[in-house]
């Protein structure tokens, strides 16, 4: 199995039951806003697991942008908000996919980029979604 395939089912294993768990413990108002603002130092851990200050420096300034939206979007349930934190997702995941072809952080590990990508992608839509039949949601809850 190709580690590109070892990626993608991590991603949708790790994924999927995640959701669920977010969803049931109604710790989601705080949990992707955070989640969000977090992964970008995974990368910056990678960075250094490699010793690489370049790549540390890259992966944050890379990453300015889903810290703010991590903290601007903490505990915001609105729809618009919603749809934010999900295309913030959803950019990151396409940020994940191209990492390697952005610059090189030789500390990652070679399946992340693809696992990650997974996870990103699958949350963002799961937000959009989420974002789009927010009110029928609120109104059987």
């Amino acid at each position: 199995m190709s580690l590109e395939m070892i990626g993608i089912a991590l991603g949708i294993a790790f994924t999927l039951p995640t959701i669920l768990l977010f969803r049931r413990s109604d710790i989601e108002n705080w949990a992707w806003p955070f989640f969000l603002g977090l992964l970008p130092v995974f990368y910056m851990l990678f960075g250094m697991l490699a010793l690489d200050g370049r790549a540390i420096l890259l992966e944050f300034l890379v990453g300015i942008p889903y810290f703010t939206l991590g903290l601007l979007l903490w505990k915001k349930v609105s729809r618009s908000a919603v749809a934010i934190l999900g295309m913030a997702w959803l950019s990151h995941g396409f940020y994940d996919y191209f990492h390697d072809l952005l610059f090189i952080n030789s500390g990652v590990f070679a399946w992340y980029p693809v696992f990650c990508a997974v996870v990103d992608i699958i949350v963002g839509l799961y937000l959009l979604n989420f974002a789009v039949t927010m009110d029928d949601v609120k109104a059987t809850r």
